[in-house]
């Protein structure tokens, strides 16, 4: 059993530890796509917007070039004035020149004291020239467009500051630049090598048709991760915390119904089943006359455990009948002391389920109970619930007919919400029937339940049944139940179920207990089931 159990938990563990890895097996590569979705569309998009205001640049030189065309031959005296106004008019320029024969020999810098030679082939497509002045004292590079009509030309030179503003600006992280030729223009200046060899992450490239100059964008290497961090740290503590999460809440689920018949065997052996009563009032004296015993598990780690939780798993492991003798024997040994103090005859109730009723086991158990306690102190009474069906065997039968013989009561759990009542009431000879909460909650909310309610009480007076309504929660639900003649109540309007000691002391040493369900002289019934209630 011992391997068993180990080889249980490691499979526990391992399943979990799957569960817990898949939000982020799922989550990381998406928020990863996402990432390098984000730095390509960024990427792409700063490529562009550069490449807009570089053509816009372009544009507005190759408008000055055109100009300047028409006074190109000139003597240099008549030529200057008009060099300088171009430079003056558009934004972009720096500079512009006058060439004929490939010789500049007018500048609006320099006038006619110029003596430069122009070598169409140093010209991408003989047009665009991206050239690096810091060597002649200009503290950043120069874009030079030229025009030529047969062997005259016009060149034309747009200042470096405004290009490399524009790819700073854009986007500082995206490293743009601009190629022209063999030479690039970075954020940070002209370089003669490719500036993009160490910047391997979303490359963008946009060239232009018109001048052949290239508009490149890329991340260096690690910025897809930081990137990730900074923009989708919150997702992945999400994707963290949902995988720990679901690891976590699959080990425990897993660990709670794993093997549950060794679980709940080894419970019964550590003796954790205890009973919980719940007080049950007369509607005509408000006194305590009995109480229902409820089992809770009181596990060493997780405590006190309802029944909701273990009471299904019992039933499929065979262990209820074992569980249901445990907690008969614990109340008896624990009420009997003090039975003689109680209301008398105080009847004490538990609940019992379809496998109870395939032998004769619970009439030996009956017994035993009945006598830990004088005779005539205790009513045994015996709950069966609708909502599992106990069949009508030959068993079953005389095993009703046995407990009836020993004065035990049968009461019918959960009254209306099962398949089979009616049923239940001929076969069995049913002494009480228990309204189920579903009902008492709707009171004063739903007539139609409240007409069902009213319906199982006049058939209870007709076939001279005792009726117990559980679930009792508000002043209105009581008052309305003592008028219609309602014979036994309990619920959170009274009590909750409490240990075994706790119920004593509050019952024996705290006599005005019973005042707190008291009626008033207005609700005070003569036993007397109305048919018709007072609203």
């Amino acid at each position: 059993m011992n391997r068993a159990i180990r080889y249980s938990s490691k499979k526990v563990f391992l399943i979990a530890l799957v569960i817990g890895i898949l939000p982020l097996a799922l989550g990381i590569p998406l928020v990863y796509l996402k990432s390098v979705s984000d730095l390509s569309r960024t990427s792409n998009t700063a490529a562009h917007e550069a490449f807009r205001q570089i053509n816009v640049m372009l544009s507005e030189a190759e408008a000055a070039a055109k100009e300047l065309s028409d006074i190109t031959g000139l003597p240099c005296s008549q030529a200057a004035k008009p060099l300088r106004e171009a430079v003056a008019t558009y934004r972009f320029l720096r500079a512009t020149s006058l060439a004929t024969d490939n010789k500049v020999y007018c500048s609006s810098l320099y006038g006619s004291d110029v003596n430069i030679t122009v070598n169409p082939h140093d010209y991408l497509r003989g047009r665009l020239r991206l050239i690096d002045q810091t060597a002649s004292g200009s503290k950043t590079a120069a874009l030079i467009l030229r025009t030529q009509q047969a062997h005259k030309s016009a060149l034309v030179s747009i200042d470096g500051r405004h290009i490399q503003d524009a790819l700073h600006l854009i986007d500082k992280k995206s490293n743009l630049s601009l190629k022209v030729g063999n030479h690039w223009m970075t954020q940070n200046g002209v370089v003669d090598n490719p500036p993009f060899e160490n910047e391997p992450t979303a490359p963008r490239s946009v060239v232009s048709n018109e001048y052949g100059f290239t508009v490149s964008a890329a991340y260096p290497a690690g910025t897809l991760f930081s990137h990730t961090l900074e923009t989708y740290s919150i997702i992945l503590g999400l994707l963290l915390a949902l995988g720990m999460f679901s690891g976590l809440l699959t080990y425990w689920m897993l660990g709670r119904v794993l093997a549950p018949s060794i679980e709940l065997q080894r419970a019964l052996s550590a003796d954790e089943f205890v009973p919980f009563l719940q007080p049950v009032f007369s509607s005509t004296s408000g006194k305590c006359i009995g109480a229902e015993v409820l089992v809770r598990w009181n596990h060493p780690h997780e405590g006190i455990i309802t029944p909701n939780s273990f009471i299904p798993l019992a039933e499929r492991s065979n262990l209820i009948i074992a569980i249901t003798r445990r907690l008969m024997h614990k109340t008896a040994q624990q009420l009997a002391p003090h039975a003689s103090r109680l209301e008398q005859p105080f009847h004490i109730g538990f609940n019992v389920c379809a496998k109870h009723f395939e032998n004769f086991d619970l009439v030996d158990e009956c017994i035993l109970f009945l006598k830990a306690f004088k005779p005539g102190t205790v009513i045994l009474v015996l709950e069966m619930t609708e909502r599992e069906l106990v069949k009508p065997t030959p068993t079953a039968l005389e095993l009703i007919e046995r407990l009836h013989e020993l004065g035990v009561k049968i009461a019918l759990d959960d009254f209306g919400t099962g398949h089979s009542s009616l049923s239940y009431l001929q076969r069995f000879k049913v002494d009480f029937i228990k309204i189920d909460q579903s009902f008492i909650s709707m009171i004063g909310a739903d007539a139609l339940s409240v007409h069902i309610l009213d319906s199982i009480l006049d058939l209870a007076l007709k076939l001279d049944l005792q009726v117990l309504a559980e679930g009792i929660e508000t002043e209105e639900q009581r008052d309305y139940l003592g008028a219609c003649g309602v014979d036994y109540m309990q619920g959170y309007f009274f009590a909750k179920p409490m240990p075994v000691s706790e119920f004593l002391k509050t019952i024996l040493n705290h006599p005005d207990f019973s005042n707190k369900t008291a009626w008033t002289d207005s609700h005070s019934q003569t036993g007397k089931r109305l048919t018709s209630p007072v609203r």
